[in-house]
């Protein structure tokens, strides 16, 4: 096993600041954690301590204000609530708000006692600790006057059109931001005097936050007036990436004048992003213009943290990104050409360390910044220590910890994330008897409940009917290209049994209650799954009209033109593998978009930038919208099926739709009378994953089947 040298080894900034290692932890805080606060919350506080006391030598943490770092100010008293959604509310696609970020209250000298209580608890561990912030002016004013989506409407491009039923539900800037003209527009322009205003609150706010121990600050290097399209100054702040980049310039000087030289400055962005950060303007910034601002601030910066292409570029998810390919990793090097000295970390999918440990030793990086990776696996830097005797928890890259998911913000493999703050109370000690424990059903839920209770020192057995473990998983993850984080994910679980002390796996075996009751076991953790349905649709349980879990089963062979009914995840995996082998796929759903229940931010939703050639502008797309031979139709309800056709009606017109294999999916039934039936062969009895209608999710799935093997 790899000893890991470089990333243990310390990082010595140009300034003289020294790093514990070289992993650092980006602004990725789950700030959907606080309640009604208004200052720094325990679960926030602890979620700092838990990263630090994992290994992070940099954590970029954010400020909850108008000067806060992210794209959304979340200060109410200079911000009305219609421009911004509710304060940057997320919407669910039923158009309810369920998770909004906290506005604190930095005029009270009691939150900045909080914020001192975020530095001490990181620097107790050896943690920097940088706040990220971002530029403020007055309301009705920006820096450079352009509103993309005033200039460039909004598409409806067939590739969009998922969107366009949802657009009700998206928060809307005012009104008057879509009438006016690009001349209405640079009246909006900050003058001088309000830019410098700008500069001295940010200035001021670096100030206090030093004052409470703090390290230094971040920022958004893209967002603030770099983007071509949208900078429509005729002064010295726009024209050319320099003239663009002069606030940023300016601030940061101001920054090294005011605060001490230790004082770190980091810029975060893209190394290109030429459509704009979501690729619904013409021209955003180039590479070489990447090149050319850092090297004009490089006097005053410490540390650029380079990003993957465009907002959906460093939101790397299974759909978008492959194991091992980092965009990233070439911007890097051409800065480095460019003669850059400077601190230089990457970000962006890192999270295999024999992957960050070789990136390491050549010696373009210093740095490598990971979000996500801390929290699947807490633990990261102490079980790399262990060489192979505890292997971290792999990130699915399903990004449910960036934005809030069915009312929860989380990890979806690593259950106590985001609720390390209460698990003190809430989960009981590990009880002083090992018991004896029947897991029935050995798909990821099964295989991770077994995990969990082996962990808390019992004697677990997992019976399994099927030939080998993982459930539906183990066969859809092998077929589908973007579900390899899936299949990485599954061969993990397998070695963890391993390492947990799982060795009585009884395979093609169905579990007898009468033979557990023989065999003495004390509990019984039932994770008996669930199977596809037929939607009730006339037709669709004909004798060759599929299933589309019998596409990964093998029990079809789809001819070329294949017709998928229904428009849920299974559904949209199945269309976009067949399409990956050559098929033409059309996908029927009544919704507005394919994959519904997965609407969120930053969720597969949101994975392709897509770009009207006419145009030169788009947006974000599904991930389903860069295979042409996929075509979904929405809106449409299906009214009759057969083995070669599928009719549906789609604005009052009925349409016979012919194929060579007709797939359907009616969603799923839970196993739960399955598992009833071991309900009284113990004392102890417990329901986790798909059997329990209300837990179909990996995340909500792993939540419970840690929770109840703490009750063991």
């Amino acid at each position: 096993m790899a000893e890991y040298t470089k990333i243990f080894e310390p990082c010595v900034l140009k300034n003289g600041m020294v790093l514990k290692n070289r992993v650092c932890y980006p602004n990725a805080m789950q700030s959907y954690m606080s309640g009604p606060e208004k200052s720094f919350d325990e679960p926030l506080i602890t979620d700092a301590a838990i990263f630090a006391r994992s290994g992070a030598s940099l954590m970029n943490y954010g400020h909850f204000g108008a000067n806060g770092g992210g794209a959304i100010p979340a200060d109410k008293k200079k911000y009305s609530l219609d421009e911004f959604g509710r304060g940057g509310g997320y919407f669910d696609y039923r158009g309810e708000v369920f998770g909004s970020a906290p506005a604190f209250d930095y005029d009270s000298a009691t939150t900045w006692n909080k914020v001192g209580q975020v530095a001490e608890v990181a620097h107790m561990y050896g943690t920097r600790m940088i706040v990220k912030l971002g530029a403020s002016f007055p309301k009705g004013v920006t820096l450079d006057g352009g509103d993309a989506l005033a200039m460039f409407p909004k598409l409806t491009d067939n590739q969009l059109a998922g969107f366009s039923g949802l657009s009700k539900f998206i928060p809307k800037k005012a009104a008057k931001f879509g009438s006016e003209s690009v001349e209405d527009m640079k009246k909006r322009c900050a003058t001088k005097e309000q830019i410098e205003d700008s500069i001295n609150e940010i200035v001021y706010i670096c100030r206090r936050y030093q004052m409470a121990g703090w390290d230094g600050m971040s920022l958004r290097g893209d967002r603030w007036g770099l983007d071509k399209s949208t900078n429509l100054r005729d002064d010295e702040y726009g024209g050319e990436i320099e003239g663009r980049g002069r606030f940023q310039l300016e601030l940061y000087k101001k920054i090294k004048e005011y605060c001490d030289p230790d004082f770190l400055i980091e810029v975060a962005m893209p190394g290109e992003a030429p459509h704009g950060h979501d690729g619904n303007i013409p021209e955003g910034y180039t590479e070489e213009e990447f090149v050319r601002f850092m090297m004009m601030v490089e006097p005053y910066v410490d540390i650029v943290e380079i990003r993957e292409k465009g907002g959906n570029g460093y939101q790397c998810m299974g759909y978008n990104s492959l194991p091992g390919i980092h965009p990233s990793l070439g911007y890097a090097k051409h800065l480095r050409e460019a003669g850059f000295q400077k601190t230089i970390a990457v970000n962006g999918g890192y999270n295999d360390p024999d992957e960050m440990e070789a990136i390491l030793e050549e010696g373009i990086v210093d740095l490598i910044s990971t979000g996500r990776t801390f929290r699947a696996e807490p633990d990261f830097m102490n079980k790399l220590r262990e060489y192979g005797s505890d292997v971290i928890t792999p990130c699915l890259r399903c990004n449910k910890c960036h934005g809030v998911h069915n009312g929860v913000c989380g990890c979806a493999v690593n259950p106590k994330d985001a609720q390390q703050h209460r698990l003190p109370a809430i989960i009981k000690p590990k009880s002083d008897r090992s018991k004896k424990v029947a897991v029935i059903g050995g798909g990821p839920i099964g295989m991770r409940a077994a995990c969990f209770a082996a962990e808390r020192g019992h004697q677990v057995t997992i019976f399994e009917k099927d030939e080998q473990l993982g459930g539906k998983a183990a066969y859809y993850a092998e077929l589908y290209p973007a579900q390899w984080n899936m299949k990485r994910y599954l061969k993990w679980l397998n070695g963890e049994l391993i390492r947990q002390g799982v060795t009585d796996i009884r395979l093609n075996c169905e579990a007898d209650p009468g033979k557990l009751r023989e065999e003495g076991f004390d509990a019984v953790i039932a994770c008996t799954g669930s199977h596809e349905k037929r939607p009730p649709i006339e037709g669709a349980d004909g004798k060759n009209v599929y299933l589309t879990s019998d596409v990964y089963y093998g029990n079809v062979t789809p001819g070329q033109r294949v017709a998928i009914v229904g428009g849920g995840s299974s559904a949209t995996e199945a269309a976009m593998y067949l399409a990956s082998l050559g098929k033409d796929v059309t996908i029927l759903t009544r919704q507005e978009v394919l994959m519904l229940g997965e609407w969120r931010m930053h969720g597969p939703h949101m994975i392709h930038q897509y770009l009207n050639k006419e145009k030169n502008y788009g947006g974000t797309g599904g991930c389903w919208i860069n295979q042409e031979n996929l075509k979904p139709i929405y809106f449409a309800t299906t009214t009759k099926v057969t083995d070669h056709s599928v009719t549906y009606v789609k604005d009052g017109i009925e349409t016979t739709l012919e194929a060579d294999t007709v797939l359907v999916a009616g969603g799923s039934t839970p196993h739960t009378q399955e598992a009833l039936r071991y309900a009284n062969c113990t004392k102890e009895f417990y329901m986790c994953g798909d059997a329990e209608k209300d837990s179909t999710e990996l995340m909500e799935g792993n939540r419970r089947a840690y929770g109840k093997a703490c009750l063991l």
